[in-house]
């Protein structure tokens, strides 16, 4: 029996090697990665939480049966769902603080801190190559936490100027 032959391997899909020259995201001990990850989605969950309970608790305040409401039938529907929302407002500000710090420690990443220059090696693509990855997962998690922060106070405000069961 003969010994089989690979097929020739492609040298532009193989893997950039780093020898000595460093890490091709060099910013990425400057934010740790669960702060990146809680900046990009502790907003999003809060704010996923905050609808999941308040929506539910008016709801079935205003209409328990088959008939709906006038008025909730809990006198504190409006104190449980302005602590929720509070508790959502702090964690987003919390995620807006840890994405703007872990941004503001990353916003110079560029491969040439690496030692390799300006220029990539040929074939490597900037996927390969890891340029600005933390610095756009920082920058990503501050928009998301900004935008989720807006929406969520804009839920907390509904609370007060929305009538509970829509009369």
């Amino acid at each position: 029996m003969q010994p089989r032959q690979s097929a020739p391997v492609d040298d532009r899909m193989a893997p950039v090697t780093q020898s000595g020259d460093g890490h091709p995201a060099p910013a990425r001990r400057a934010a740790s990665l669960s702060a990146l990850w809680f900046g990009f989605a502790g907003a999003p969950a809060a704010w996923t939480v905050q609808t999941l309970v308040n929506l539910p608790l008016a709801a079935h305040a205003c209409y328990p049966r088959l008939t709906p409401l006038i008025t909730p039938t809990t006198g504190v529907l409006r104190g449980i769902a302005f602590t929720v929302s509070l508790l959502a407002l702090a964690v987003c500000v919390a995620g807006t603080v840890v994405a703007w710090r872990a941004w503001r420690h990353t916003r110079e990443e560029h491969q040439q801190g690496t030692g390799r220059g300006q220029h990539h090696e040929p074939g490597a693509a900037l996927l390969e190559t890891g340029e600005g990855r933390t610095r756009f997962m920082a920058f990503a998690g501050v928009l998301t936490s900004v935008t989720f922060l807006v929406v969520s106070a804009a839920n907390t405000a509904a609370i007060f100027l929305v009538s509970p069961c829509g009369w």
